[in-house]
């Protein structure tokens, strides 16, 4: 029962982070932003969104995460769920500043063209957090 339960509240908060991170991608050429995707080189586009789209990903489920430790830390204060605590800022870091969308904010425009290792790193990292989201609810 309680391992049906993990894998419903895992897969509740995992739609959320997707149809979330679907919206940030494609809702940012309607806000006016510019945007990654060049005519001219339009498999450009295409993975940095594919980035864009996992890294907002990890970072949603990442903060989830991080409350999940919180509140388990609160309960029972003890160094192995502080050391949770603190991995888990510093994969949200990694995820928020690898956000493809960072640059945008902060004035630096567009970045250098890198392929599928555009996003693969934040591929794995979802996955990972992902595996760790469950394993928390368990």
């Amino acid at each position: 029962m309680h391992e049906t339960a993990a894998l419903r509240r895992t897969a509740g908060y995992t739609a959320v982070a997707v149809a979330a991170s679907l919206g940030v991608v494609f809702s940012l050429p309607e806000a006016g932003l510019p945007m990654f995707f060049d005519p001219r080189t339009p498999l450009f586009g295409a993975l940095v969104q594919t980035k864009l789209f996992f890294s907002t990903f990890t970072t949603l489920l990442l903060l989830v995460l991080l409350a999940t430790y919180g509140r388990v830390y609160r309960e029972f204060p003890n160094r192995f769920t502080l050391s949770l605590i603190l991995f888990t800022v510093a994969l949200l870091l990694h995820a928020v500043t690898s956000n493809p969308f960072l640059p945008l904010l902060l004035g630096f425009g567009r970045g250098v063209e890198l392929g599928p290792f555009t996003y693969l790193p934040d591929l794995f990292t979802s996955v990972a957090v992902v595996i760790l989201l469950y394993q928390s609810h368990k």
